[in-house]
Parts: structure tokens; C-alpha cells; sequence
């Protein structure tokens, strides 16, 4: 089985961890030989493997982004999410006041009380109903700042099966090296 180590000057056990990419890491102190590492591995190869599947299941689209590529990612995305953004404005009648693309890590979207709506640069790599569903999940929030009932009610009348949608979403990790 293949792990990277990380060797710690004062550790003193050794810990596993699987990341949602399905990488192996062993944090080991300084002098731990890479015997002990291996068998240790080994004895606990089944707890690995279940890590591995969980993360296999959860996430089905897992995709690494260089950090260097990110500004052209955004250059991409702008001009898709502004059309999805005018396209919704115009059906849910709101008005956003600027279409931002970030390097937000930990969520999707984003709406301030100047009214402007954020996405990551992130959902560039989003299936079609997943934009969509960020656009009309943000200019919701131009009519309720909040996620109250009355909010996903707004959704649900632009986006019935908005629920596929968030489900699809959480189904991305999405890292960058």
C-alpha cells in the first residue's frame, strides 16, 4: 500500500490519516523505522480501506487545481456565471449589482447587502444544474437574506429539484496543490 510519511521530531505514536483524495499519510516521530511504520500500515489496512471507500463514495468528483492555473480558471467562469446571472435576473426579477468569481475554498457562493453575488472559481468544474442552482441559490438572496423556509421556497420556484442539485454538490472535493 502506498503512504507518504511525515516524520515529527517529538511524536512519540504514530497516527494514520486518509484525506478525501484517498491519500495515505503516517505522521511518525524522527527516529520510528520504517519497519515498525510498515507494520503498523499493515495491522491497520482495513480501517484504511473503509477510509478510502467512504471518501470513494462521498465524493465523486474529487479533483486537484494548481494554485498557478487559478487565475485563468476565473477569466473562464466570469463570463458563464455573468450570462446564468442575467439569464436568472431577468426570470426572478432582482438585481444584482456585480458578478464576482473568488478563490473562496470552503463555500460555493456568496451574497452581500451591496448586492453582489460571488462565486468560487471553484465551480468551474460544476455540471450545468449545479451553476445554475448557485446562481438561483445566490439572487435568492437578494429577496431574503437568509436561509429561512420562505429563502428555499424562492429557490424551489425557479429550481423544483434544487435538492439534486445541493446533493450533486456535496458529492465535489475540490483541492489545491
Amino acid at each position: 500500500m502506498e503512504y507518504t510519511i511525515l516524520r515529527h521530531g517529538k511524536r512519540k505514536r504514530l497516527l494514520i490519516t486518509v484525506n478525501p483524495m484517498g491519500e495515505v499519510v503516517v505522521k511518525a516521530g524522527k527516529f520510528t523505522s520504517e519497519k515498525t511504520i510498515d507494520a503498523f500500515v499493515n495491522q491497520e489496512k482495513d480501517w484504511i480501506e473503509k477510509q478510502k471507500k467512504y471518501y470513494a463514495e462521498k465524493y465523486h468528483h474529487r479533483i486537484d487545481v494548481k494554485k498557478e492555473d487559478i487565475p485563468t480558471i476565473k477569466k473562464q467562469l466570469l463570463p458563464q456565471m455573468e450570462f446564468l446571472v442575467n439569464k436568472y435576473s431577468q426570470i426572478m426579477k432582482v438585481t444584482p449589482s456585480k458578478v464576482k468569481i473568488t478563490s473562496a475554498e470552503k463555500r460555493w457562493g456568496s451574497c452581500n447587502s451591496n448586492k453582489t453575488v460571488c462565486f468560487s472559481y471553484r465551480a468551474v468544474f460544476l455540471s450545468q444544474k449545479c451553476k445554475e442552482y448557485l446562481v438561483i441559490h445566490e439572487l435568492s438572496h437578494l429577496t431574503h437574506m437568509n436561509h429561512s423556509k420562505d429563502f428555499y421556497s424562492e429557490i424551489e420556484k425557479y429550481m423544483s429539484d434544487y435538492k439534486v442539485a445541493e446533493k450533486e454538490l456535496d458529492g465535489y472535493f475540490i483541492r489545491t496543490i
